[in-house]
């Protein structure tokens, strides 16, 4: 209870020096020292797991989680987070089932666009074929009616309607070939699309919790990465995660680092500005003494 007293004296004296002083350096020295922020001291963070699924070295990840820190410090005038091995804020990269299920719908998606990609061609192919057919299908059946009308064609002419008839059966094989294999390739294309739908309904399902691709859990100080969809994004979702580290919410700016869905913002918006400006905000020691005092008059049942 002495130091606490002391403490308060020592104080008093700073602050009445403090009004009374003229020099505005030793104004701000005295002020900096009379007061106190949560952002005074960096947080000390380091990488703890990287799954080898997501095909990232540690070392590469920690470039990542060093490059979106920088987004805050640079905000601030310094340092926020520092790496320290044994630092007490651990950031991982988990692969789970809701990057399991984007692994597999990007993979579907390239299927289904590749497959797509080789059907369009078959059909346009096919549907030329099909209308150059009917048309040499009709002049024929034209040709025919025209001689049947005559009585007839000479021997040689129906010679030449016959070879021509014997063609476009040969034709029709081919077409009736060629339907049966985009029949079967239009089936092997709608089971892809049919599974990429169901794969993207499951991969809705199990998001549906956390909209975020990642997740700050303070009690733990542990921060946990689920998603590597880019390099630029992967980014973003850390600093989003580390601003929750520091104590900024979400805000409803699309623009911003600390929107509530993921985006791939690297540039923090004006409110992601005010939001760490509040946070780390200066207050008086006087505040954290009269609420230390207020703890242990709960603590001790003073009166």
């Amino acid at each position: 209870m002495k130091k606490i007293i002391f403490s308060l004296f020592f104080l008093f004296f700073l602050a009445t020096t403090f009004i009374a002083v003229s020099d505005q350096k030793i104004k701000d020295t005295l002020y900096l020292f009379l007061t106190y922020s949560v952002c005074d001291k960096p947080i000390h963070f380091h990488v703890d797991s990287v799954d080898s699924r997501f095909n990232l070295s540690k070392d590469i990840f920690l470039n990542d989680v060093s490059d979106a820190a920088k987004i805050w410090s640079n905000i601030y005038g310094k340092n926020l987070f520092v790496y320290d091995e044994q630092g007490i804020l651990s950031v991982n990269l988990i692969y789970d089932e809701r990057q399991s299920l984007n692994t597999q719908v990007s993979t579907l998606e390239n299927t289904v666009k590749s497959e797509n990609l080789q059907i369009k061609p078959k059909l346009g192919e096919y549907q030329k074929l099909s209308e150059d057919f009917k048309q040499k299908a009709a002049d024929l059946n034209k040709e025919i009616a025209d001689w049947n009308s005559k009585g007839g064609a000479p021997s040689d002419q129906y010679q030449i309607l016959v070879n021509r008839q014997k063609d476009l059966k040969s034709q029709a094989n081919s077409l009736n070939a060629m339907a049966r294999s985009l029949n079967s390739s239009t089936d092997v294309y709608n089971d892809q699309v049919s599974k990429l739908n169901t794969t993207i309904n499951d991969f809705n399902s199990a998001i549906q919790a956390r909209p975020e691709e990642g997740i700050f859990k303070g009690p733990e100080n542990r921060i946990e990465i689920y998603f590597n969809i880019s390099n630029q994004e992967l980014i973003h979702t850390i600093a989003h995660e580390l601003g929750h580290s520091l104590g900024l919410d979400h805000n409803n700016n699309p623009s911003s680092i600390m929107y509530f869905k993921t985006n791939q913002k690297l540039i923090p918006s004006k409110d992601d500005i005010a939001a760490l400006t509040n946070v780390c905000k200066r207050h008086q020691f006087f505040e954290l003494i009269y609420n230390y005092l207020k703890r242990l008059r709960f603590k001790y049942n003073l009166s």
